[in-house]
């Protein structure tokens, strides 16, 4: 029996990242369907025939989620307080339990319109205060990373891709893992359409009940005018380095609505890998 390219992809696209997927999630990345060769079933994560070692990697790697996860969901609840968040959410390798025991914890956050520039500035203060930020001496592992912010009038994130294709963008957005939400996340959902357009089969993403962060009861309140202000500030403060990456292409992204600061960005390095893997199983990328 053959197997869907679909099917062949989303593990090419796993592959080159170095995950093993399970059958669930490679379910939802392509199409339901048996696991037939060149794909395997080893110990309940599924590979092309002979990366057993991916699977080994993940076991590793996935005894230190347990401690990544709590520390996520307190930064998720100090950041539900601030001004206007709406939704946090883990992502990359901790939303797949697969980080290293040294990684950082990637946050992707949305806020109200005009709430943007301050919510991440008080949170970056906070951190860097507490040194937990990514390089602060305090911080060893699990610091927190605050590169990616945006408002809920940005919600289509195709916009931030790379031009031509971004496998890993496009698997980094199914791969969220909300940890609060007041309910803009079916809004961001049905704004990327071009994303969900190469996963037919996919399906939003569902807030796990152990992980959920309550609304708080109090939270800082919200000022238009401030943002503005923080605004301001922010773009004087800005190191030279980002300030000649800003805007240039999709890495650094500024604006009044999108704060996404990834200067260091292996997109079109995975892409190439993905598209090698591809190539090797003879399929169309």
């Amino acid at each position: 029996m053959s197997v869907s390219p679909l099917r062949l992809r989303a593990l090419a696209f796993a592959d080159a990242i170095g995950y093993a997927p399970t059958e669930a999630e490679l379910a939802t990345w392509s199409e339901p369907g048996e696991i037939t060769p060149p794909l395997n079933v080893y110990r309940g994560r599924v590979i092309f025939q002979g990366r057993e070692e991916l699977v080994e990697e993940h076991e590793r790697r996935e005894l230190f989620f347990p401690r990544k996860i709590r520390r996520a969901r307190r930064v998720a609840r100090f950041l539900a307080r601030l001004p206007g968040v709406r939704f946090v959410a883990v992502t990359q390798t901790t939303a797949l339990a697969h980080a290293r025991d040294e990684g950082d914890l990637d946050m992707f956050v949305i806020t109200r319109r005009g709430s943007l520039a301050l919510a991440r500035a008080l949170a970056t203060v906070w951190y860097a205060l507490t040194g937990a930020r990514p390089g602060a001496r305090k911080s060893e592992r699990d610091a927190v990373c605050l590169s990616f912010f945006i408002d809920d009038s940005a919600l289509d994130l195709s916009k931030l891709m790379l031009p031509g294709d971004d496998p890993y963008f496009r698997y980094w957005f199914l791969s969220l893992l909300p940890l609060y939400d007041d309910g803009v996340s079916s809004e961001l959902w049905a704004a990327n359409n071009r994303i969900l357009s190469h996963h037919p089969h996919a399906r939003r993403w569902m807030m796990n009940p152990g992980l959920r962060v309550r609304r708080p009861a109090g939270r800082l309140p919200r000022f238009a005018f401030l943002d503005a202000l923080v605004r301001r500030l922010q773009d004087r403060a800005m190191s030279k380095g980002l300030r000649e990456l800003a805007n240039k292409d999709t890495r650094v992204v500024i604006t009044p609505h999108v704060l996404k600061f990834h200067a260091d960005d292996g997109r079109e390095r995975f892409r190439e890998a993905y598209y090698q893997t591809c190539k090797r199983y003879g399929l169309d990328t």
